[in-house]
């Protein structure tokens, strides 16, 4: 029988492999994104609720939202874990929290995912099945606070759509739609070098709006805002497809100066 300690909180080691480190021998926003989601994954599969098991009730996970801040970086083939407890949420949605720690158990970065439950066949999102639910788990705390609120689009003058690149088949996940952390990458790896040299990505909140396929051209805008940071520049993002007629997703994410030492 799982115990409620299980349910509340589950730890999935992970090494730094070379192919997921930048120029500087980190690890990128996008791939502790990569292990978040693939800790979420191994514990609902352990919890007997992961995506395989709802797909035979025609049901399906979906992300709604990903928030994530970094405080540091694990560089290449250092060890790293990531704890992460979930919640059954409000009914619509369910909420699932992240750390990840150095070997020493210094916190490294923080995230909160916002999941749906989707009825394969009609594409809409159903309320949390009763097993989700009655897990009873009611998190007070969060290690960021959910906020569910829409992520506004990139708008202005400034906002100017770009064709960034095509979906293929390797971006696909398992509902063979563009898997979440792809647009991530998309968001924080197509901007103008002039923009962010000298900075690295340390939080993004993104809002997942539509599905993306195998051979969909994928647009993005942003403009600048001001940031509450004076070494800080904030960004707001659209992806799009279809020539910008149809919104994926929208997010905002932050660029901090890399430290001088």
């Amino acid at each position: 029988m799982t115990s409620k300690k299980e349910i509340y909180e589950y730890r999935v080691p992970f090494q730094i492999r070379s192919y997921e480190v930048n120029s500087r021998q980190e690890a990128s926003i996008a791939s502790i994104c990569d292990y978040f989601q693939e800790a979420a994954g191994v514990h609902a599969h352990h919890l007997d609720f992961d995506i395989s098991h709802l797909q035979e009730r025609g049901l399906t996970w979906v992300l709604y939202k990903m928030h994530v801040r970094a405080e540091r970086f694990p560089k290449r083939w250092d060890d790293v874990e990531v704890i992460t407890r979930p919640s059954s949420g409000d009914g619509i949605r369910a909420f699932r929290d992240y750390e990840l720690l150095d070997s020493n158990g210094s916190r490294l970065a923080a995230g909160i995912s916002q999941w749906m439950v989707l009825d394969i066949k009609t594409r809409r999102p159903v309320r949390m099945p009763k097993e989700v639910l009655e897990m009873g788990i009611e998190q007070k705390e969060h290690i960021i606070e959910p906020d569910k609120s829409p992520v506004d689009a990139a708008e202005g003058e400034s906002a100017d759509l770009q064709e960034i690149t095509t979906a293929g088949l390797h971006d696909l996940d398992m509902n063979r739609h563009v898997n979440n952390v792809a647009y991530i990458r998309w968001v924080t790896g197509f901007m103008p070098p002039k923009l962010v040299k000298g900075r690295f990505c340390s939080e993004v909140e993104i809002q997942y709006r539509s599905e993306a396929v195998s051979g969909d051209r994928i647009g993005h805008a942003f403009v600048q805002e001001n940031s509450e940071r004076e070494d800080e520049i904030r960004i707001r993002h659209t992806l799009s497809k279809g020539g910008g007629r149809k919104q994926i997703a929208t997010a905002v994410s932050c660029w901090r100066l890399f430290s001088s030492s």
